[in-house]
């Protein structure tokens, strides 16, 4: 009775005082040595075992058991007094208990190498938001040594070390994920760089540090994203996009070259903000120098052996004319090798001029002076590929909804090229009696035109790179059906991109495909009708 009716002590409320600073330490092993120092300390109990709980489940890395245990003992221990034992009661009930004599409540499980003999045993949860982070066990030799006061006590201590240990479990998980991040940042071969909103430098990785100049993350932290201009010119582009603005969207994607390090990027900058407020930047810089390399090197072979071929085939062509002239039998089969021979080598001429075309048009400035009609052109384009459509005996069909669309500035030569190979490109890849559907059409900001066909369509996978040069799409249907060189598409997309438009496709196999571009409108909107 005395023990129920015990006022706290000068040690009791040390104790308690004692808990609460357990709020300023963050580190979680330290935490819960500390926790189980008071609580055997607030009751004068011989042994005290420490079950940290994540969610339903034991944290293995954080378990303090009475007695030392391999980890296979562990488990083996833990999950038993968890599933049968007093500690799985008290977790369960979310509430603390007593046994008093252990010899006398099956809920106390005896182990055979138990080092101590128990005879009196008190548990206790550690709860925030109504869940069990942790349990404490405590125990004694002698039976009934634990009294109701002493459980009033060590829930009052629980209380107050429950949310020191809650923090400190967060700050752990957080250090661990922040490790986690720095070794995945640090293994990047990009370059990475964090600013702040003031644009200066909060983090990078390893592989930023050459294009910093600096040899360890500390001496660049700090300064703004203008300062190193004066060290690599790769920055130059990225500070002038910053003058720009780039509050008007997310991220930003353009190709950029560091010409002291002769070395091309990728550069991304995102906003890093939170809640809608700005917070910084993050700049990601991929190496592509190579594949400029490659480029480089494709283009410079496409070019030599395109003017290299001109030579041979016209020197073929004009001694297939000879062979022709001097055999005056027309009906001679030495006649048919002859056309066979012009016909390849006329094939081969076209396709050396459409390598030209493409590569004077993806690298050389366009003179984009003339007001182009576009209403006109598409009329015009219409009646130029009807008789193709026709030789296939496939309907060729037209919404236009152009009336009032003001002129574009362009090369109407291109731009006319560009909607012909469209169309074509539709009728060879639609079977006979099939239907081709060309759209044209405005709004305040663009001009768009479209062709649709119930061709045998694209497989998704081929679909990023049908507008690269040569590229044709690799199946049997495809490759036995249509002959082509692959540079058709190409053209368009270099054409329209040159006058600052966009292509694109959406495709279904065999359903068919549609492909389209647009291209911008000036300012005003009235048709000019000169």
């Amino acid at each position: 009775m005395e023990a129920e009716k015990r006022q706290p002590s000068f040690d009791d409320l040390d104790l308690v005082a004692e808990a609460s600073q357990l709020l300023t330490v963050v580190d979680l092993d330290n935490v819960l040595h500390k926790v189980i120092s008071l609580v055997s300390r607030a009751v004068g109990a011989q042994k005290t075992s420490l079950f940290l709980h994540d969610g339903s489940q034991i944290d293995w890395n954080h378990i303090f058991t009475m007695r030392e245990l391999s980890p296979d003992q562990s488990i083996k221990v833990v999950s038993r007094v968890m599933e049968d034992g007093f500690v799985g009661w008290v977790v369960r009930n979310k509430k603390g208990d007593i046994i008093g004599d252990t010899e006398q409540d099956d809920r106390w499980i005896v182990f055979p190498d138990d080092p101590i003999k128990t005879r009196s045993a008190m548990c206790v949860p550690f709860l925030t938001d109504g869940n069990v982070i942790a349990s404490a066990t405590l125990i004694h030799e002698s039976p009934y040594h634990f009294q109701p006061y002493h459980l009033r006590l060590v829930e009052i201590i629980a209380n107050q070390t429950s949310i020191a240990i809650r923090n400190a479990q967060l700050f752990n998980h957080l250090r661990e994920q922040r490790r986690q991040l720095r070794a995945v940042l640090q293994s990047m071969r990009d370059v990475l760089l964090v600013l702040d909103k003031d644009r200066k430098l909060v983090m990078t990785n390893d592989a930023a540090l050459p294009l910093l100049g600096v040899s360890a993350q500390g001496e660049a932290v700090g300064l703004p994203i203008e300062h190193f201009m004066m060290v690599d010119d790769i920055f130059e582009p990225i500070v002038e996009m910053f003058k720009s603005g780039l509050s008007d969207t997310q991220r930003w994607s353009f190709d950029a070259r560091s010409e002291r390090r002769q070395t091309d990027y990728k550069v991304r900058i995102s906003l890093w903000d939170a809640d809608d407020e700005l917070l910084g930047y993050v700049i990601v810089m991929h190496d592509t120098t190579q594949l400029h390399d490659l480029s480089r090197f494709k283009d410079e072979m496409l070019r030599v052996a395109s003017h290299d071929l001109r030579s041979p085939l016209a020197l073929v062509a004009g001694y297939a004319d000879m062979a022709s002239m001097d055999t005056p039998d027309k009906d001679a089969p030495i006649h048919d090798h002859i056309n066979t021979i012009k016909q390849q080598v006329e094939h081969m001429s076209n396709l050396v001029d459409d390598i030209l075309r493409v590569e004077r048009i993806r690298t050389s400035p366009l003179e984009l002076h003339e007001r182009t009609d576009v209403s006109s052109l598409v009329k015009l384009v219409l009646v130029n590929l009807r008789p193709l459509a026709a030789s296939k005996h496939i309907t060729l069909d037209n919404q236009i909804e152009l009336d009032g669309v003001p002129r574009i500035v362009a090369d109407p030569v291109l731009i006319r090229q560009s909607m012909e190979n469209l169309i074509s490109n539709a009728v060879k890849y639609t079977e006979e009696n099939g239907r081709v559907m060309v759209e044209a059409y405005y709004d305040d900001n663009r001009f768009y035109f479209v062709v649709e066909d119930s061709g045998m369509g694209i497989p998704e996978e081929h679909q990023p790179y049908v507008f690269e040069s040569f590229y044709r799409v690799n199946s049997r249907e495809h490759k036995n059906k249509v002959k082509g060189s692959g540079l058709g598409l190409s053209l368009v997309k270099n054409v329209i991109r040159r006058h600052n438009g966009e292509v694109w496709l959406k495709s279904d196999v065999g359903v068919g495909s549609r492909f389209g571009f647009w291209l911008p409108l000036p300012d005003t909107t009235p048709a000019d009708t000169e």
